[in-house]
């Protein structure tokens, strides 16, 4: 079965991290065996001049079309320019069609229903090729909720075979807000990503892997060290937890704090870091990743919206306990008061208290870790790969 893959993200050189679950899904895929195999191909926007047009990737071809990205990416951009999108749509849906129609694919899988499900769209009417769109959680929560978006949003889901969402909450928002209209034949399928399960899994020996880890990154065997992963942006909660930490120096409670991401609120997080005990370490590999989880007490995620995010499934697969806000399908990975703890959303006050309630008392973190490492949670991209799979099958073979 030949696969294109659109995708509105995808590692490079230059970012070799960014959407990292979507190329372990892509090469999860090609290697889940079944009855016929996968052969996907990648379509990715070329952000960084730096990046190939054209490369091979751990075996799978990525293909990257030009734009006038100056550097960012669509979602980095407040307001993307009439000529920016035009420009992205038209060169995304050339390479698509020429990629499809010289591979003779069978059937494109789109991450993402904006920017990328009206391209995959257009192709598909034009070529006859069935797709598949997976719904990630910015693209619906975000930006596909009203005006021409959501127009644009709603006629790409209405013309896919089948539509995927990350998290049941996601797929309730799709429903909610109209943007599968009924009668077109497509069903919303709640299918979420998956990790590396031969790196994010637990310790078996976690106090000791927890003062090793300590230990080569530099952190003090006794600190309170938090943990946040993703987009350095507002809507992931950044400046809430920066209010949070400052009301817990006020109470004179001391902890750290480790910043693995970047955007566009990095610059103002690295003047700040001195004065408020954090490291800002910009985008880190997967291995250096479990590093991090090894030597925290807690993942913090205190976004505004989700879809389900990978960066908490890495941290429970790994055996870190998780506080984040309740919302999107985080309360779906997230079992509260168990594996994690969940608290209001744009809520730094109720933030603060809860971080300082749990390190305060170290038996519930250990209860924590105790349950993660007898119960480890599968979010393997392995399962995931063959839910994927049988979803393309069906779409390609009309079941």
């Amino acid at each position: 079965m030949r696969v294109v893959v659109l995708t509105a993200a995808y590692p490079s050189s230059t970012e070799p991290e960014r959407a990292v679950f979507v190329e372990t899904l892509t090469r999860a895929l090609a290697s889940s065996g079944g009855a016929e195999a996968i052969e996907p191909s990648v379509v990715t926007p070329r952000v960084h001049k730096n990046d190939a047009a054209r490369e091979v990737r751990h075996g799978v071809k990525v293909q990257r079309f030009m734009y006038p990205s100056g550097g960012r990416r669509l979602k980095e951009v407040a307001r993307p320019s009439m000529a920016a999108l035009a420009a992205y749509v038209a060169s995304g849906t050339a390479a698509l069609l020429k990629e499809t129609h010289l591979r003779a694919a069978h059937v494109v899988l789109c991450h993402w229903a904006l920017p990328c499900g009206p391209i995959a769209a257009t192709a598909s009417i034009v070529l006859r090729v069935p797709f598949l769109v997976i719904a990630h959680g910015s693209d619906i929560s975000r930006h596909a909720r009203a005006g021409p978006m959501a127009w644009a949003a709603r006629w790409a889901l209405s013309k896919a075979r089948c539509v995927a969402a990350v998290s049941a909450d996601l797929r309730r928002k799709i429903e909610h807000l109209g943007l599968l209209p009924s009668g077109t034949g497509a069903s919303v399928r709640v299918v979420p990503m998956g990790v590396d399960s031969s790196l994010f899994l637990p310790s078996l020996s976690w106090l000791r892997d927890r003062l090793d880890a300590r230990a080569r990154l530099g952190i003090k065997r006794d600190a309170a060290l938090l943990l946040f992963v993703g987009d350095l942006a507002p809507e992931k909660g950044v400046l809430d937890l920066l209010e949070a930490l400052g009301l817990l120096r006020l109470r004179g409670f001391e902890v750290e704090t480790a910043l693995a991401g970047s955007g566009m609120l990095k610059p103002l997080l690295e003047k700040k870091a001195s004065e408020s005990r954090l490291r800002v370490l910009g985008r880190v590999s997967q291995a250096d990743l479990v590093t991090w989880h090894r030597a925290a007490d807690l993942l913090v995620l205190p976004s505004h919206s989700e879809g389900a995010p990978v960066a908490v499934m890495e941290a429970l697969a790994s055996g870190l306990p998780v506080v984040a806000t309740r919302v999107g399908g985080l309360s779906e990975l997230v079992l509260d008061g168990v594996t994690g703890w969940l608290v209001p959303s744009r809520d730094p006050a109720s933030l603060s208290r809860e971080i300082e309630r749990l390190l305060g008392d170290p038996g519930l973190l250990a209860g924590a870790r105790r349950t993660l490492a007898e119960s480890p949670c599968d979010f393997g991209v392995e399962r995931r790969a063959r839910e994927y799979r049988a979803l393309l099958e069906e779409v390609v073979h009309g079941a």
